[in-house]
């Protein structure tokens, strides 16, 4: 019997024609027929349930685990709080319907809110019903007529998918160290859009043979995660919402962002003010699985306000665990008093949401990345933006950031490791990271910047504060090409990449970087560039800069490069080669 059925037979009468005890503050969701742990698909019932609710509901999942074939939709509400069981009895929602042997997999957030104000979510599980990744150990590599191989013993745990093992679509291979540090020895993307899946042979149950150009550079015991072509929107997916709250969210896989923040063009609320404490991102512990969450942990694309970040942990994420910025434009053309701004990264004017009436749009000089100076939004139109006064020397090329659309970033006693990516990408005006740990990832630690050069994120740093953070393992792996794109384990530069680091001082300000412990990373420890106003103290870093990938720069424990008012001073240095270098 399908849950539509079971509404049929009484309680959908009652839902929509009495509705009387969904007046009530608490909406009990087994009480109109959710049943946790039957099976049923509940994605139905439980919009029924959304549709109906009136601001200041609070929505209530008792303990069991509740199936959603899509997504559920919330829109246009205040002060709705949704909630799982506390205790060992744990809520868990689960996505279900994913197929790993297709070779054009998508699905949808498994919840969209939209245009909401005041929003709690508290004390769930979110989790796949399939693996939307499976890894194994390298036993041998080989050459054969076909090409070089590698051959892989996958874990019990992908026994289910066993008897087609040939047939999956791998759209990603990424080699690890024994200790789950991901070590780019592989990372191989394929072009499944066009039917370039990787050849694959069964050797047995659970032994697979993958032809891999790039074989030879593994060794045995080192471990692989096939990610599947299995890809979608985010987990939670926030558009216009102002004022959330997550706290005790545990995410154990998701093949997208765990969480997409952004603005929404037609809207009433505008995105701002996110708190998230204890959002935990990992493999479930009864799992031998390597990566939980295939891209960043938490998106922040548009918001104003504060982001807050509180006793998380994101462990064997696909790339950055928080990546908080906003979209940087260049201007196409200037009238008397409006611009035509340009996406950097689409090269189309840019969209309605990218700012609103009464926003302050900061223009950089296109070259330098200098502030020109700033400019309120009177009318906004397909890219055209009207404002109050616009500055005098702004030009064609000049970037526009949104000063008003970046929030304030604070991130504390967080933990992130085994990820294949970095940990927090900021790129905010202020900044405070304290008291974090982050280790075995294969990029920087901490990267501010203001990305100039490819994927046009904004905006400048106008005061950070980077203290007490234990960082170990970093940097060592991520690559552009043949060399390493962190610099640092604790970064600042105006691109993500390689470069980023040749524009003038004063593209940043204010940076202090303070009483962290840093160990065994990759070329410098701290690597600042772009700045006026640094403060490099009381930091304890050993065994960094040993391993040399950037000319002129990895050799120093710390390298400041076009920074002036500096201080740096009362640093610990332990099996370094040089201390300080500066250009």
């Amino acid at each position: 019997m399908t849950r539509l059925t079971f509404f049929t037979l009484g309680i959908l009468v009652q839902l929509l024609l009495g509705w009387t005890d969904l007046s009530a503050k608490i909406i009990n969701v087994t009480q109109f027929g959710v049943l946790p742990d039957d099976g049923q698909d509940d994605r139905q019932a439980l919009q029924l349930i959304l549709d109906r609710l009136q601001d200041g509901d609070k929505i209530y999942f008792p303990a069991g685990t509740y199936a959603f074939s899509s997504a559920l939709r919330l829109s246009g509400k205040m002060g709705i709080e949704i909630y799982g069981s506390l205790g060992k009895n744990t809520s868990t929602l689960m996505a279900t319907g994913f197929d790993p042997f297709s070779s054009n997999v998508s699905w949808t957030s498994l919840l969209e809110i939209r245009d909401c104000k005041d929003l709690i979510i508290r004390d769930l599980f979110i989790d796949v019903d399939r693996p939307v990744s499976i890894n194994g150990t390298v036993v041998g590599t080989g050459e054969s007529p076909e090409g070089t191989f590698y051959v892989l013993d996958l874990l019990p745990e992908f026994s289910e998918y066993a008897d087609r093992l040939a047939e999956l679509k791998i759209m990603h291979q990424l080699s690890y160290n024994a200790d789950g540090t991901p070590n780019y020895h592989i990372s191989t993307h394929c072009d499944l859009k066009n039917g370039n899946w990787p050849h694959i042979e069964k050797l047995s149950a659970l032994r697979l043979k993958i032809y891999n150009d790039e074989a030879p550079k593994l060794s045995k015991g080192e471990l692989i995660n096939l990610r599947l072509k299995i890809t979608g929107n985010p987990c939670f997916s926030f558009l216009g919402v102002n004022t959330l709250t997550m706290r005790d969210i545990t995410i154990w896989q998701w093949p997208a962002f765990a969480m997409y923040v952004s603005d929404l063009a037609d809207s009433r609320h505008r995105s701002g003010d996110m708190t998230l404490e204890r959002i935990l991102m990992k493999p479930k512990p009864t799992s031998g699985r390597l990566m939980s969450i295939s891209a960043d942990g938490i998106h922040v694309a548009s918001m104003a306000g504060t982001f807050k970040a509180e006793h998380c942990e994101f462990v064997g994420l696909g790339d950055d665990a928080i990546n908080i910025h906003s979209r940087l434009c260049t201007i196409g053309k200037i009238s008397a008093d409006s611009v035509l701004l340009i996406n950097g990264w689409t090269k189309a004017p840019v969209e309605d949401d990218w700012a609103f009436k009464d926003d302050i749009i900061e223009f950089l000089d296109g070259k330098t990345g200098l502030s020109k100076g700033k400019a309120k939004v009177r009318f906004r139109d397909k890219g055209q933006y009207q404002l109050q006064s616009i500055p005098k020397n702004i030009n064609v090329g000049d970037f526009a950031a949104k000063d008003t659309r970046t929030p304030s970033t604070i991130i504390r006693s967080c933990m992130v490791s085994n990820s294949r990516a970095r940990g927090f990408v900021v790129q905010s005006k202020k900044v405070v990271i304290s008291n974090n740990k982050i280790w075995n990832i294969s990029g920087p630690a901490i990267l501010l910047s203001c990305d100039m050069e490819r994927w046009f994120e904004a905006t400048t740093v106008k005061k950070a504060i980077i203290m007490g953070n234990r960082i170990d393992n970093c940097g060592k792996y991520l690559r552009w090409g043949d060399t390493l794109t962190g610099y640092g384990a604790i970064a600042v530069k105006t691109g993500h990449e390689i470069g980023g680091i040749d524009k003038p001082a004063g593209v940043h300000q204010n940076i202090t970087i303070q009483a962290n412990v840093i160990s065994d990373c990759a070329n410098s420890a701290i690597f600042v560039s772009s700045t006026d106003g640094v403060k490099i103290r009381k930091n304890d870093i050993e065994n960094c800069s040993n391993r040399s990938s950037i000319p002129y720069y990895g050799n120093y424990a710390i390298y400041l490069k076009n920074c002036i008012n500096v201080d740096v001073a009362d640093n610990m240095f332990s099996e370094v080669k040089e201390l300080v270098g500066r250009d």
